[in-house]
C-alpha cells in the first residue's frame, strides 16, 4: 500500500525544487516580525498569515493595525528609537520620503528552511531563491504601478544609479463615484452620470436650496438642504488631491508624473491648443465652480460637513471616494441603498484616474530582512492575494486576476480602472502637496487678484518645493 508524506514533509519537499541553491546544514531559529498597515482589520489577512506559518512555523509574524491619523508620527518615533516595524504600509505617495528607510526588493533571498537531502533525511539548510526581477515585476503588475514603484537607487558612490523595486503592492486603488440611489430614485435618474458634465446637470437637479428667510426679502440663499454632489472645495471634500489630480489628468496637463520631472500643470503644453487658460487651470475652474454660490453646478460649500460624513448620513447624492470607503458606509449606515460607478470623465474613450494605494515595504533596520521579503513575495503571489482582495474589497494591482474581478459589482468600477490609471507624486513631502492643493482649491477670485494662473502658479511651486 502506497504511503503518503505528511504535509509539512510534503511542503519542503516542493520548497527544495528548481531554482533553490541548498547550502550546508544550519539551524532553524525562531523569527518575530513586526507588520504595521493602517487598512484592513487582522482577520483579513489572517488565512494569509497562516499559510506562510505552515511553510515556516519558525517565522511569527504580528500584524498591528494602527489609527491613521497618528501612523507617521508612530512610524518615525519607533525607528528613531529602532523598535520599528520589520515591513509596513505606506500610501505610495509617501514613498519619496521613505525612500532611504526601505529596502528594495533584493537579488537573492535566503531563508534556513528544512528539506530531504539525497539520503532521504530531513536537514535543514539556507534556502536561496531569487527575488521578484524588474522584467517579472512589469509582467505581472500593473503599467502605473511599475512606473510608480520601479526608482533610481545609488549602491555606490561614483556610479550610476540603478533600477530597484522599492515595495509590493497588494492593490491598486483609484478614486471612484459612489450615488445615493434613494436620491437618484427620488429626482428620477435612471443610471450615474458618466462624464463631468453629466456631474453638472445631475447635481443641479438634485441640489435643494434652503427655504428663504421671509424676514430678508432678496437675500440669494446659498444655504444647502440637499447637495447634488461633494465637490468645489478641499477642507471638507475627502480626498480633494486625488479628484482634482485626476481632472487635471484627463484635461491634458502635465501633472508631475513619475520619471518625468517636475509638476507643470499651471502651463500650456503641446496638448492644450485652442484653450483659453492651461489645462490645469481649467480643471481647477470647474471643480471650484461646484461650491460657488450662483453657478450651475453649485451644490457644495464650506458650511456642509465631511463629505464622506455628508453621504453616511443621506445630505450627498453624489460622493467620490475609494474602495475603502465602502466597509466605513455599510458599517455607519446599514440602511443606506448606494451603487458605486467608475470616475466620471471629460472624454471617456481615453480614461484617466490617479493612483492612490498603499505600498507594502520592508525597513532597512529591520534585523529579519530575508523573512521580511519572502513573507511579502509569498503574500502579493496571486494564489494568495486573490483572498484577500476578495475578503478587503480591493481591485488588484496584478493584470491576471482583473477580468475576475469585473464580475463583483463592488469591486468592478475600480478594478476597470486599474490598467489606465497612473501615479504621478515622486516627491518627498504629500502633506505639503495636500496644502497646496488645498491653497488654490478654496481661494476665490477678487477684483483685485482675478488672475486664476497666477494661484495655480504659486501652487505649483509649492508642489515642485517638495521634489528638492
Amino acid at each position: 500500500m502506497r504511503k503518503f508524506l505528511p504535509l509539512a514533509l510534503l511542503t519542503t519537499l516542493l520548497l527544495s525544487g528548481a531554482g533553490c541553491s541548498l547550502a550546508p546544514q544550519v539551524q532553524i531559529k525562531p523569527v518575530t516580525l513586526e507588520y504595521w498597515r493602517t487598512q484592513d482589520d487582522p482577520g483579513t489577512m489572517a488565512d494569509q498569515i497562516e499559510a506562510y506559518r505552515k511553510l515556516h512555523p519558525n517565522i511569527e509574524i504580528v500584524y498591528r493595525k494602527m489609527r491613521e491619523e497618528d501612523y507617521e508620527k508612530l512610524l518615525l518615533e519607533a525607528f528613531a528609537e529602532n523598535r520599528g516595524p520589520d515591513l509596513f504600509s505606506i500610501p505610495n505617495a509617501w514613498l519619496g520620503a521613505w525612500h532611504s528607510k526601505v529596502l528594495p526588493v533584493p537579488k537573492e533571498i535566503t531563508i534556513p528552511t528544512q528539506t530531504v537531502n539525497a539520503d532521504k533525511k530531513i536537514v535543514t539548510v539556507n534556502k536561496k531563491t531569487p527575488g521578484i526581477s524588474i522584467l517579472d515585476f512589469r509582467n505581472r503588475f500593473v503599467e502605473g504601478v511599475t512606473k510608480d514603484l520601479i526608482r533610481l537607487v545609488f549602491e555606490a558612490e561614483g556610479k550610476p544609479p540603478v533600477e530597484k523595486i522599492m515595495g509590493l503592492p497588494l492593490s491598486a486603488e483609484t478614486p471612484a463615484m459612489f450615488f445615493n440611489k434613494d436620491i437618484f430614485k427620488r429626482g428620477a435618474i435612471e443610471v450615474p452620470p458618466t462624464t463631468w458634465r453629466d456631474v453638472q446637470e445631475v447635481a443641479a437637479k438634485l441640489t435643494i436650496l434652503a427655504d428663504a428667510d421671509p424676514t430678508k426679502p432678496g437675500e440669494t440663499v446659498t444655504a444647502l438642504k440637499q447637495s447634488g454632489a461633494a465637490l468645489g472645495s478641499a477642507r471638507n471634500v475627502q480626498y480633494n488631491v486625488e479628484i482634482l489630480a485626476s481632472l487635471m489628468a484627463q484635461n491634458q496637463a502635465d501633472l508631475a508624473e513619475v520619471g518625468y520631472g517636475f509638476a507643470s500643470f499651471s502651463r500650456f503644453n503641446a496638448r492644450s491648443e485652442g484653450k483659453q487658460y492651461p489645462p490645469g487651470v481649467e480643471a481647477l475652474m470647474f471643480y471650484q465652480s461646484f461650491a460657488i454660490a450662483g453657478t450651475q453646478a453649485y451644490s457644495w460649500n464650506a458650511d456642509m460637513p465631511n463629505s464622506l460624513d455628508a453621504f453616511i448620513t443621506g445630505k450627498t447624492a453624489l460622493y467620490f471616494g475609494f474602495p475603502y470607503d465602502m466597509k466605513k458606509i455599510r458599517e455607519r449606515a446599514p440602511k443606506l441603498d448606494f451603487g458605486i460607478a467608475p470616475l466620471p470623465q471629460i472624454d471617456p474613450s481615453t480614461p484617466e484616474a490617479v493612483l492612490h494605494y498603499p505600498v507594502e515595504v520592508v525597513a532597512k533596520k529591520s534585523a529579519h530582512q530575508n523573512e521580511a521579503w519572502d513573507f511579502l513575495m509569498f503574500l502579493a503571489s496571486e494564489e494568495q492575494v486573490a483572498p484577500f482582495l476578495a475578503a478587503a474589497k480591493r481591485p488588484t494591482a496584478l493584470r491576471s486576476l482583473i477580468q475576475g474581478q469585473l464580475t463583483d459589482p463592488d469591486i468592478a468600477p475600480f478594478a476597470g480602472q486599474v490598467l489606465t490609471a497612473r501615479a504621478w507624486y515622486l516627491g518627498k513631502n504629500y502633506s505639503k502637496v495636500v496644502e497646496a492643493f488645498a491653497y488654490m482649491t478654496d481661494w476665490r477670485p477678487t477684483i483685485e487678484r482675478p488672475d486664476y494662473i497666477t494661484t495655480v502658479a504659486e501652487a505649483e511651486g509649492m508642489v515642485n518645493d517638495t521634489f528638492r
